[in-house]
């Protein structure tokens, strides 16, 4: 038999047991905080825990993430980090990522909070030029997501940069990379992507002085986590009129308390952590394979980097 623990909030328990059932025919399924004796263990499936999580299973073979992200993992300084971490690695969630942040810049580039406004009032008015904005997007974090969604993007025409923290090739689209050159990329991208991973020096990046850096005007478009961005900065540069617009698919804290100001900013939009959901059906196939090659000694198939931490 092989025990698997589910954690509870990484998405479809009856979904996930369906999918690696099949896959993995003697799998002992067990479903937080139902966990049966813990020394019985191998495998722990999550997006989130807590701090303290991990120290009580002993004989853990393996940790395997329900997403492309795993600060929730790192968040518990408990986590066995000597033994192998995957990721999921999902184009059909990737797909999904490209759609949504591709929305959140049309949705200002093609006016159409402006013509939601015009709407509302039911006025019938034709506004001219279809864009206010110069077709740039600046993508942070070039990474298996980011990547995706600027040669999206570059398909539509936009003029694409990416951000990375080394320097590499990134085909037709340029490339800045390390702090030497955030500046200069924050300032030519009046279209902000963040895409990067969590990580002790990604949390924060986004406060007052580099939103600052932004075009007067810009738009910034979060699908990667709250934590990159400071939220009353980001609110207080919106009220400002320093930048036009926020999409937001993450936010610090979240959810967002119920009377917290971004809820009914005009110029936000907010989604509840779903631009790109994993999807038991499409990702199991990558579960399963993980466990199998750990139970051989073999190396898994994306492996978390645990001196970066993704």
């Amino acid at each position: 038999m092989v025990s698997i623990l589910f954690k509870a909030g990484a998405g479809d328990a009856a979904g996930w047991q369906r999918e690696l059932s099949a896959r993995i025919p003697d799998l002992d399924w067990r479903v937080w905080p139902d966990a049966g004796d813990p020394a019985t263990v191998d495998f722990v499936l999550a997006f989130r825990v807590e701090p303290g999580f991990f120290a009580q299973f002993p004989n853990l073979k393996g940790v395997l993430a329900t997403g492309a992200g795993v600060d929730g993992l790192f968040a518990d300084k408990t986590l066995p980090t000597h033994l192998p971490i995957a990721r999921i690695v999902d184009p059909y969630m990737t797909q999904q990522m490209v759609q949504w942040a591709t929305y959140g810049v049309l949705h200002f580039f093609r006016r159409f909070d402006e013509y939601r406004a015009l709407q509302n009032r039911a006025e019938w008015k034709e506004l001219g030029s279809p864009t206010r904005h110069p077709n740039r997007v600046g993508v942070l974090g070039f990474g298996e997501i980011g990547g995706a969604i600027g040669r999206g993007l570059l398909a539509l025409g936009f003029f694409v940069q990416g951000w990375t923290s080394t320097p590499r090739d990134l085909g037709p689209i340029d490339n800045f990379a390390g702090a030497a050159q955030l500046d200069p990329f924050l300032e030519t991208s009046p279209f902000l992507v963040c895409s990067l991973p969590l990580t002790p020096d990604t949390k924060g990046l986004l406060n007052r002085q580099r939103l600052s850096k932004l075009p007067k005007g810009a738009v910034v478009v979060n699908l990667a986590r709250g934590g990159h961005v400071v939220t009353d900065d980001l609110l207080a540069l919106l009220q400002e009129g320093h930048l036009g617009g926020a999409v937001l698919d993450v936010t610090d804290p979240e959810p967002l308390p119920a009377d917290h100001p971004l809820w009914h900013h005009p110029n936000v939009i907010i989604t509840p952590h779903e631009s790109g959901l994993t999807t038991p059906a499409t990702a199991a196939d990558q579960i399963a394979a993980n466990v199998k090659r750990i139970l051989a000694g073999e190396p898994v198939v994306n492996p978390v980097d645990v001196q970066r931490g993704y």
